[in-house]
């Protein structure tokens, strides 16, 4: 075996031969480093010159490849192997497309102008996805809202109503909705809602098992749970007793669901089809022999198997039972946001699509040849860890979604964007680039993805949702994927912490990126208070992420970074406060509202100058992650003093702008 055939393999498959990380340093992918990332991809780097060689002839024998764009409304001309074929082409159900067929003309097939969507060309047998795609996503001016417009985020899971079961509910997200739309509030944002299994402890929004169906966790009963009370009044979220008291209510009201109901039910799951079905039935299937399939017996260790279809079968009734929590959950979140609507939120929710999946989940269970395997994303060192991330999450494979015709990507963000007007994604990075970690402890490197076609595949959902997307820039970021965004109109993400000028200081708002969304802080960063204190300083010495002299160095730039805010804030040079009131907050938000963004949002517990941030970086058991609480009940939103200065600001740009 030569490295240069195993480098020409690895090149193929698009792994990346060197990157430079945060500090400009720069790693060259060793051979081990790219045979543990080919192997992940079910490709043989022990032999790389016959599989090279293998790949290249199944390329040649294709007439087109896996997917193709298209412009929408415009007629294109598809040059293919194979000078006379007949072909016939699928539309997207969504379109009153009709099917069209043919002879190829000269290697050449005339496609007609499409409609926005998702067609299947079938050509000697062979499918391949056209994807007919608007030339940009929807904007706010392509909505009819002028800029710049607002709104508020926080954490779903930690609502706090007098019905809930300690768990933040949808129903409590559609009165959170509706306290905050009365405020001139234009849009809420939650943490991702994606489903995190039946069997599994996790907690982690951003740790999901399938992408394309909804946390059940934040269902709401039609009836109280004895204890109820109890739960409501922990400190912190009591995740496995809210579940159970939830699972035991609504298996009650599964069993004696109306018949109006049962009616919706069944129509619900027709349209979701055999997706629903292996979900509810991994769902099924996993409070029967653990939360990890990987450990399940072989027999059932894929979803079309017999012993799987005869377990489904035989099981009949548990299988609906999970199905039917999906449209509870489904028909909660579509009246959130139409609850969001009605008072008054010019887009509503703002909802979030995780960057992927765990490996021991139903979505990898569902799709297994769609996803890497004995890998997991991370980031190199950046501005989240000095040290670099592992995430423990499967990445999607570039040459699996290819045989799959994307169809894990198109369900997510389906998924994602149904029942909102404003979406992020998560790492948006992982367009162009995922940082793949072998399991076995080898570096890890780049992985490089199908830009043009992700992009497409997002504008073209995005345009059929009526939803706009923003995409978290954050991070290491490759060269011209901010440009990409912008062309085809993805805001980006302007976080006050983070953005500085060349010489290292806080940028003034006014010079943000108009097209991003703006806000001071995260679900992963320190809130308002938590910076302006250094708090997290302390809590990363403690936790051993920096040593002594890196941690003096950092409360010595906070300090820095503090006077910095206090005169861009307040136009102040004198020694700032040692700690920030909630009136000081406000007025912190209110110049974003004056900046250049065109989105801006505010972050609830920042509202309420909370300290403590919802999650840390690096951390599993040192901290109480995803369990912290809303700092105020959904009652106490129907009037926040503090939202006042950051809508007057807003609504004066508005109208300057006019």
């Amino acid at each position: 075996m030569t490295d240069t055939a195993l480098d020409a393999l690895a090149a193929h498959a698009g792994i990346f031969d060197r990157y430079r990380d945060l500090a400009a340093v720069e790693h060259v992918a060793s051979a081990d480093t790219k045979r543990a990332l080919l192997a992940a991809m079910g490709l043989d780097a022990d032999h790389p010159g016959e599989t090279l060689g293998h790949l290249q002839a199944e390329a040649a024998v294709r007439s087109l490849p896996a997917a193709v764009v298209v412009r929408a409304g415009e007629p294109a001309d598809l040059r293919i192997q194979g000078w006379d074929v007949e072909w016939r082409l699928a539309p997207d159900p969504r379109t009153a497309e009709r099917l069209h067929g043919g002879r190829s003309q000269e290697g050449v097939i005339a496609l007609p102008a499409l409609a926005v969507g998702l067609h299947v060309l079938i050509v000697q047998e062979r499918q391949t996805l056209v994807v007919a795609a608007p030339d940009a996503a929807p904007d706010l001016a392509a909505r009819g809202l002028a800029a710049p417009r607002w709104g508020v985020t926080t954490a779903l899971y930690g609502l706090r109503s007098d019905e809930n079961l300690g768990i933040g509910t949808y129903r409590d997200l559609g009165a959170a909705a509706e306290a905050l739309g009365r405020q001139g509030v234009d849009f809420l944002g939650i943490n991702p809602v994606h489903a995190l299994g039946a069997a599994s402890g996790t907690i982690s929004p951003y740790s999901p098992t399938h992408r394309g169906f909804l946390n059940t966790s934040h269902i709401a009963p039609l009836d109280d749970a004895e204890e109820g009370a109890d739960l409501r009044a922990r400190q912190q979220i009591d995740y496995a007793g809210g579940r159970h008291a939830l699972d035991r209510l609504l298996r009650e009201q599964h069993r004696r669901m109306d018949t109006v109901a049962a009616e919706d039910f069944r129509a619900f799951r027709a349209r979701s089809g055999a997706a629903l079905q292996d979900f509810a039935t991994f769902e099924a299937l996993s409070l029967v022999h653990g939360a990890d399939w990987r450990a399940w017996p072989e027999t059932l260790k894929h979803p079309t198997a017999s012993a799987v279809l005869r377990f489904a079968a035989e099981n009949e009734r548990e299988v609906e039972y999970h199905a039917y929590l999906q449209w509870l959950a489904d028909s909660q979140l579509a009246s959130a946001q139409r609850s969001a609507r009605s008072a008054g939120m010019a887009l509503g929710l703002y909802v979030d699509l995780a960057i992927g999946v765990r490996p021991d989940g139903a979505e990898v269970w569902g799709e297994p040849n769609s996803f890497a395997r004995g890998v997991s994303l991370g980031t190199p060192p950046d501005q989240f860890n000095a040290k670099g991330q592992v995430w423990g999450l499967a990445p999607i494979s570039p040459l699996g979604l290819q045989n799959d015709l994307f169809r894990p990507f198109v369900d997510a963000m389906r998924a994602v964007v149904g029942h909102a007007g404003l979406a992020r994604i998560d790492h948006v990075l992982g367009f162009m680039r995922c940082f793949w970690v072998p399991e076995d402890g080898t570096p890890g490197a780049y992985v490089r993805y199908p830009t043009d076609l992700l992009l497409a595949l997002t504008k073209v959902e995005a345009f059929h949702a009526g939803c706009i997307i923003i995409g978290e820039d954050l991070g290491v970021l490759p060269e011209g994927l901010r440009d990409r965004l912008a062309e085809s109109r993805l805001y980006g993400c302007s976080v006050a912490q983070f953005e500085r000028d060349p010489d290292g200081d806080l940028t003034d708002p006014s010079e943000y990126r108009t097209a991003t969304l703006a806000s001071f802080s995260t679900h992963d960063t320190p809130t308002v208070r938590g910076f302006w204190q250094g708090w997290e300083i302390e809590r990363q010495q403690a936790f051993g992420q920096l040593d002594a002299e890196a941690a003096a160095g950092a409360r010595q730039r906070r300090d820095w970074d503090r006077r910095r805010l206090h005169w861009l804030v307040d136009g102040a040079a004198d020694e700032p406060p040692q700690d920030l009131d909630a009136a000081h907050v406000a007025r912190l938000h209110a110049a974003l509202g004056d900046g250049a963004s065109d989105l801006i949002a505010v972050q609830l517990d920042d509202v309420f100058a909370r300290l403590e941030q919802p999650n840390f970086p690096g951390t599993v058991d040192e901290y109480p992650n995803w369990r912290l609480k809303c700092p105020v009940a959904i009652g106490d939103l129907e009037e926040v003093p503090a939202l006042e200065p950051v809508r007057r600001s807003v609504e004066n740009r508005r109208a300057r702008d006019r």
